[in-house]
């Protein structure tokens, strides 16, 4: 870990310094920083968040009752105009000057429960058999398909098919222990059951909105959610030269994008009023795309209801209010 460090009041007086990104690496960072600055109820840390390799920190600094602020790499870089060196040393003085110009933006750092900790890792171990899974199977399929007279197409695609059961096995494994983590938190599993109550949405997505929310905790309202999913729609103007139409941010969580996706297509086909909603609206001419983008934003509005509420989705009231009051 490189380390700038300096006083609010004394911003080009700054000291800089190395350490392991270790638990005792980052005791040595508290000592250093205790020998100019005693008082650590005053101190705020900011660095890049990296995933895993931020965890350590996150821990060791919590543990101590130090402020930590683990903000967006990208974040960091578009506000720090041009660079013309890159280095770990200039990458942290850039950090640091960052937290000095916005500190009142600053949002702290909490880790999460053990169990959401685990259950994120377990998600992150499934996506990586997944991948494989898709990666040995379908290269296979092709090839029996196009060289059908090959007998090395066939060995191969028996091959395939043997090492697919395996790995989905142990998909289904990783899912029953996520399910089981779950179960031992009850607050973990109460969000997780008032989230799948909702119409269209299933175990994956359920899952993987309770880990990017921190227990829905991350964000202050729907619109939010929406937008780190890259569901909200943005307008384009600009006076006279720029007049589009309202689009979706690329900057969002293409893996829930993509989830919510599929979620759409199941609620538009289980969902009474979805399917109301989605038929009239094709009637009207509207775009596909579009209409399946408004259900998606429907259906965070509706986890986040049941959330907030702390009843589970009633999957006839909709549907009978709007028909009644038609």
């Amino acid at each position: 870990m490189d380390v700038t460090f300096f006083k609010v009041e004394q911003p080009d007086v700054k000291h800089y310094q190395q350490f392991d990104n270790t638990e005792e690496g980052c005791k040595q960072i508290v000592k250093w920083v205790k020998e100019i600055c005693c008082d650590c109820k005053k101190w705020l840390i900011c660095g890049e968040y990296t995933g895993l390799y931020s965890m350590t920190a996150a821990m060791a600094f919590n543990s101590k009752g130090i402020d930590l602020w683990l903000e967006n790499p990208q974040q960091i870089k578009l506000s720090s105009g041009i660079k013309r060196e890159k280095n770990d040393k200039v990458d942290s003085n850039q950090i640091a000057m960052y937290a000095l110009r916005f500190m009142d933006r600053a949002k702290l750092y909490k880790p999460n429960g053990d169990v959401l900790l685990k259950v994120r890792e377990l998600v992150r171990y499934k996506d990586r058999l997944t991948k494989v899974r898709t990666q040995i199977v379908v290269p296979s399929h092709e090839l029996k398909q196009v060289r059908k007279e090959w007998k090395e197409a066939t060995f191969i695609y028996n091959q395939s098919g043997e090492v697919m059961k395996l790995l989905e096995k142990q998909i289904k494994d990783v899912e029953r222990k996520m399910l089981a983590l779950l179960a031992t938190d009850p607050e973990l599993k109460r969000l997780y059951k008032l989230v799948n109550s909702v119409v269209g949405i299933g175990m994956q997505t359920a899952i993987y909105l309770l880990i990017h929310t921190w227990g829905f905790t991350a964000f202050d309202n729907p619109r939010q959610l929406a937008c780190y999913c890259g569901v909200a729609p943005f307008s384009k103007q600009s006076r006279t030269s720029l007049n589009g139409k309202n689009q979706v941010s690329q900057i969002a969580n293409k893996k829930l994008k993509s989830l919510l996706h599929m979620c759409a297509l199941n609620a538009v086909n289980f969902d009474p009023f979805m399917k109301a909603y989605y038929e009239r609206k094709m009637e009207e001419g509207k775009h596909k795309m579009n209409v399946l983008n408004n259900v998606k934003n429907k259906l965070i509005y509706r986890i986040c209801a049941v959330v907030s509420s702390g009843q589970e989705y009633d999957r006839s009231y909709s549907f009978h209010e709007v028909y009644n009051a038609a």
